[in-house]
């Protein structure tokens, strides 16, 4: 998971969104059925896609699976009609001696702001995985129930880990064999931050066969390249002169695997940055792209 700058997502808005979407959202805020009233508009934000593409790569925010041979969802981080907070419930408060189940962030289905570029298998319904419309907070006392603007949820203590919060990013580790994604804190020393990337694995199906076999492949051609650096500094002059061209390539190999577009890059960087102080590294690492 790399970090997703939330302001550059409103470059990815289509041609007069913000007239058209504010005239949508008004819709649902009159319309006693929201629900009923999305379903009419419709999909909306699928023509996100394209420019998703473009700013951020032709990936998924939250696995780094490349759109390859598949369609891809526009995640609302924040569901626009029901709220579940495990398998079997659904958010809900008490109210004047009544059960309220939470009615979704509809206010939120046209806010740009709260989209997450998904690839299905994070997204939809996959085993225990899949987010759809999981959203679990750590403290269900801090959930806003009424409309407001995204600021105004500033304080909800979400569960699962947000691309668009570096804060999020960093918490995330990575293991070469067989490629998983972990937590970079014990549950000791750090249980809440355990919990949420155990949690965010779970349901964005980090950790599943083939996503872990596919990251391990990046992770095995990184150290692969790093290997051979470290290597080629020990060699006469002559034999380096013979295999400048090799290292060339490999240079440019690392540069493309940390490049933040390409699929697990995370992972790349996250080996890359255990050898930044080697001297045999200094000179590419004006080039690599080790940021969260």
């Amino acid at each position: 998971m790399r970090y997703i700058d939330l302001n550059l997502i409103d470059q990815c808005k289509p041609d007069n969104w913000d007239v058209n979407s504010q005239r949508w959202a008004q819709r649902v805020q009159a319309a006693v059925d929201k629900s009923g009233e999305l379903k009419k508009i419709g999909n909306k934000w699928r023509d996100f896609k394209p420019n998703f593409d473009r700013v951020f790569g032709e990936k998924c925010w939250y696995s780094e699976v490349p759109l390859i041979g598949t369609d891809f969802d526009v995640d609302h981080f924040r569901p626009k009609g029901d709220v579940k907070v495990s398998e079997k419930r659904y958010a809900c408060r008490q109210r004047n001696g009544n059960t309220q189940n939470h009615g979704g962030y509809w206010w939120l289905a046209f806010e740009a702001k709260n989209y997450r570029y998904s690839c299905i298998e994070a997204n939809r319904p996959r085993g225990e995985g899949g987010k759809h419309d999981y959203f679990p907070l750590m403290d269900e006392t801090t959930r806003v129930w009424t409309p407001c603007n995204l600021a105004g949820h500033a304080n909800e203590t979400v569960k699962l880990l947000d691309p668009c919060r570096v804060e999020d990013v960093t918490l995330l580790s990575y293991v070469q064999y067989p490629g998983a994604a972990t937590s970079r804190y014990s549950d000791e020393t750090h249980p809440d931050e355990h919990a949420r990337v155990s949690e965010s694995a779970k349901r964005y199906n980090l950790n599943s066969k083939t996503i872990k076999g596919a990251r391990s492949e990046v992770i095995k051609k990184v150290n692969q390249a790093l290997d051979f650096m470290a290597l080629y500094v020990t060699f006469p002059n002559e034999q380096q002169d013979a295999m400048n061209g090799f290292l060339e390539q490999i240079e440019q190999n690392l540069i493309d695997a940390c490049d933040r577009k390409s699929p697990f890059s995370a992972a790349a960087v996250a080996f890359v940055r255990q050898k930044k102080h080697e001297p045999w590294l200094a000179n590419l690492l004006p080039r690599l792209d080790l940021s969260d």
